[in-house]
């Protein structure tokens, strides 16, 4: 029931589907993105505290 609307919105607008993915690709590869940095970060912090 779900699927059948989601398939009929995306037939109906498949050029706001493609935006739509492409704004969440880039929201999620921001996020991995910043989450490596700050990791990378505080390990470095870590290894500084410990020498």
């Amino acid at each position: 029931m779900i699927l059948d609307l989601v398939g009929e919105a995306v037939a109906a607008n498949p050029v706001l589907t493609a935006i739509l993915v492409v704004i969440v690709a880039l929201v999620l590869g921001g996020y991995l993105f910043v989450r490596r940095i700050l990791v990378s970060a505080k390990e470095g912090y870590e290894a500084g505290q410990r020498d």
